[in-house]
């Protein structure tokens, strides 16, 4: 989304139809770009906000067009967009997500509307659903990259090896001990340039001398464990594994509560994803990766052990260009779950929570399979904090996942945790600013 298109979309208005009735008049849907004028609620829908936007040009946009000899022609009427903002929509403001209520009026914002949800009002007024809503300096760092004269400090500040989070992607947060261990699984994010170096901290096992390893450079991941000892948590530490290809991706997606055995999903180039194993005696090194041999499906992977003598195993199978989640029982055959589960959609991220609950994700939302029902799982707000990949605590008390920042070319994740309340969820908290109890 490297271009211009959404000029076209914002000065495009002035040539609709010119219909001068006040019933809505369904328009293709068009990006919303200007200036915040209001926010108010809605009396009859808690947490519902409407943004009255006077569409325009970003200022901060036209010396970049003058310099590149682009023509600033601005629009002759004066469209202002309302723009209807619910539980459903991401805001995100300085690179994360969170409340609209940070956005400032006179702010230039961006809203990117539902499918389908566009429509006039008249020749001046353009109504519109937000999916997501940004402010303009987030939308610019996330899609209009090159049209940067400086890069904030927040993209790449964070480098540091001894921390769980940095400016690359921390993901699959395997919780234990209470929350007292973690394993995860981590990587470097693309370059702002051509010629520079992936975004990231580079920890242990990424590179060979100064060198990045293939699967470093190339956007894979390794899994790491940290753990929380005298007040902080220690840098995380690589696992490692006899005879893994230096282009090897490996993400670790379930360990025993001993931490003497584990699955991981392995992704080589150009093979399909397989799900293996790895076990350990006591404290010893990790022993070769296998295959797991009843996972069934076509390509198998982001898998977890559950029962008695860790007898069951439920995991993610890729087939036809999506996913699915298989469950097996000891001495059985495994099987996709049910219909409430598996959809058309993908869902994959099986973790098991206690009382048999199911967390998974289906798409790009974290859903939770309790008592027969399916919900999403959300965090405090009034809009949506786009989390993935929740993995409560044996108990249950906490739940970590991975939430995102808007950065360059690709989501910039990072691993947060939440303490239960009541039949909630507290707000997140920074792996590395929290403290187990």
């Amino acid at each position: 989304m490297r271009r211009w298109f959404w000029l076209v979309c914002v000065l495009g208005l002035s040539a609709c139809p010119k219909d001068i009735t006040k019933t809505p008049v369904p328009q293709d849907d068009v990006l919303v770009v200007g200036r915040l004028l209001s926010a108010s609620e809605s009396p009859q829908e808690p947490g519902v906000v409407t943004l009255e936007v006077r569409m325009a040009v970003p200022d901060s946009l036209k010396p970049v067009m003058r310099k590149e000899g682009r023509p600033i022609v601005e629009s002759q009427e004066q469209t202002v967009a309302k723009v209807r903002v619910d539980r459903s929509t991401v805001c995100v403001v300085e690179g994360v997500p969170g409340d609209v209520s940070r956005l400032r009026v006179g702010q230039e914002v961006v809203a990117v509307p539902v499918s389908g949800s566009c429509a006039m009002v008249g020749t001046k007024t353009l109504l519109a659903d937000a999916a997501e809503v940004y402010d303009f300096r987030s939308y610019q760092v996330r899609f209009l990259t090159k049209s940067l004269e400086e890069v904030p400090a927040w993209v790449n500040e964070r480098q540091d090896p001894g921390k769980v989070n940095s400016s690359g992607r921390e993901v699959s947060p395997i919780p234990l001990k209470s929350g007292k261990v973690l394993y995860f699984s981590a990587g470097l994010v693309p370059p702002l340039h051509e010629g520079e170096a992936p975004r990231g901290a580079v920890r242990p096992g990424m590179a060979r001398g100064d060198k990045l390893l293939p699967w470093a450079e190339k956007g894979g991941l390794r899994p790491y464990r940290t753990q929380f000892v005298n007040g902080a948590w220690t840098p995380p530490q690589e696992l490692v594994f006899p005879n893994l290809a230096d282009e090897a991706s490996l993400r670790v997606t379930w360990v025993s509560e001993d931490e003497t055995a584990l699955l991981a999903e392995l992704r080589l180039p150009e093979k399909e994803p397989q799900l293996v194993q790895s076990t350990r005696q006591g404290k010893g090194s990790w022993g070769p990766l296998e295959a797991v041999a009843d996972a069934a499906g076509k390509a198998a992977g982001d898998g977890q052990r559950f029962g008695t003598q860790l007898g069951a195993m439920v995991w993610t199978v890729y087939e036809f260009g999506s996913s699915d989640l298989w469950l097996k029982f000891q001495d059985q055959d495994g099987q996709p779950l049910e219909p409430r589960i598996n959809t058309l959609g993908a869902e994959w991220a099986p973790r098991l929570g206690p009382n048999t609950t199911l967390y998974f994700c289906r798409g790009d939302r974290q859903l939770l399979f309790a008592k027969q029902t399916v919900s999403e799982v959300r965090l405090p707000g009034n809009q949506r904090l786009p989390l993935l990949e929740a993995a409560p605590t044996a108990d249950g008390a906490l739940l970590f996942y991975r939430l995102p920042r808007y950065t360059p070319y690709e989501l910039d994740w990072d691993i947060y945790v939440s303490r239960k309340e009541g039949e909630n969820w507290g707000p997140p908290v920074p792996v590395d600013a929290f403290r187990p109890q």
